[in-house]
């Protein structure tokens, strides 16, 4: 992703993928330098990708969730009879959907499961 920075004497093209700053006159034609983030820039980049992460992670836990509900509603037309005989499945179903749901809950998107 690229960003422009425009001030007065300096136009600064933000690369956050390379990690590298361009600066130009205005104008943003004649390149004065180009540099490393700065600490403060790399600080934001991380942050920035951080939140990318955490956006995707949310929209897993959010197409898993719609699968749970399903696997659910599976569960609940077993008899009891088949839910004695080995419930090991249906449990663990049950405990990824409620994680699920607590990361929902806790708006920690930090992971998908």
């Amino acid at each position: 992703m690229i960003t422009w920075d425009y001030q007065d004497d300096v136009h600064t093209m933000f690369n956050w993928d390379t990690r590298i700053a361009e600066e130009y006159e205005p104008g943003g034609v004649v390149l004065i330098q180009a540099r490393p983030f700065t600490a403060e820039e790399n600080a934001t980049a991380d942050a920035m990708e951080v939140q990318e992460q955490e956006a995707a992670n949310k929209s897993t836990i959010e197409a898993n969730l719609e699968q749970d509900y399903l696997n659910m509603q599976a569960i609940m037309a077993q008899t009891n009879a088949a839910l004695r005989d080995d419930p090991s499945q249906e449990i663990k179903q049950m405990a990824q959907a409620i994680r699920r749901l607590t990361r929902m809950a806790l708006d920690d998107y930090s992971g998908t499961e």
